[in-house]
């Protein structure tokens, strides 16, 4: 089971990344990070239909991280395990002090 969950942290860590720079390198309507690409070079590098491949690339992205959040979730939280207030012993109800008044 361990091995599962380390092999989705590295999925959880590599979905992050790319939904990243997917998002990043959409075209914006007023400039931005979208000209690292070449502007005109990822137009023709991925066809007139750059935007749309990379609006579907977002999608998908982003389906993949948050379905593998919620296994994550899944996996790595256990119902049987109890909190840390419930192992604590029951202590005694402390001894009252005897109050000497003020001379």
């Amino acid at each position: 089971m361990t091995i599962i969950i380390g092999f989705l942290y590295v999925v959880e860590v590599v979905a992050c990344l790319l939904l990243a720079l997917v998002v990043m390198l959409q075209k914006p309507k007023e400039g931005g990070l979208g000209g690292l690409a070449g502007g005109s070079g990822m137009e023709a590098a991925l066809g007139a239909d750059a935007g749309n491949v990379l609006i579907k690339a977002t999608a998908i992205l982003g389906v993949v991280f948050l379905i593998n959040t919620l296994v994550l979730v899944r996996l790595t939280s256990s119902a049987k395990e109890k909190s840390v207030v419930a192992d604590a012993p029951a202590s005694a109800p402390a001894a009252e002090i005897p109050v000497q008044p003020a001379q």
